[in-house]
């Protein structure tokens, strides 16, 4: 009964953390948006995408943990089997709060946290942020080259 309770605990409190963002809306909390349409339904950004639910959180802390936890389920596509629509498929907010709790009970089990990977993967996305930049730069620095010596 005590365990029923808490799942209960755990869905109210994410019910109140993510909501369908609407267009204008601000944002004084740390937050992210999680994309709900298309093939790509349940990945999560820190800026703003259209057609994408919002995870308020309460604290940093918190919402780096749900942002890490909900790129894993996305890169795993834990999200394509609740995918609805013939044409335009999306996800139900409904179903990404049942995602999330199934994932929350079973990977915070015994001696086992998601936790003690979150520094890793915010270090992985860190290094890959920089590799973007260092791309970027070169192909600036290619159509600088071809600019200089094909343009007369």
């Amino acid at each position: 009964m005590k365990k029923g309770i808490q799942t209960l605990k755990k869905s109210i409190m994410l019910k109140s953390k993510i909501k369908t963002h609407k267009m204008g809306s601000t944002y004084n909390q740390p937050h992210f948006f999680i994309l709900n349409k298309g093939l790509n339904s349940g990945k999560p950004f820190n800026h703003y995408v259209c057609n994408s639910f919002v995870f308020l959180a309460d604290n940093k802390a918190e919402k780096e943990f749900y942002y890490f936890l909900l790129l894993g389920l996305w890169e795993l596509r834990f999200f394509r089997k609740h995918l609805k629509g013939s044409v335009i498929e999306y996800v139900r907010l409904g179903d990404v709060i049942d995602v999330i709790e199934e994932t929350l009970n079973s990977v915070n089990t015994g001696n086992r946290s998601f936790s003690d990977v979150q520094n890793t993967l915010a270090q992985i996305e860190a290094l890959q942020a920089n590799l973007q930049t260092q791309l970027d730069y070169l192909m600036q620095l290619r159509k600088s080259l071809f600019y200089k010596y094909l343009k007369k």
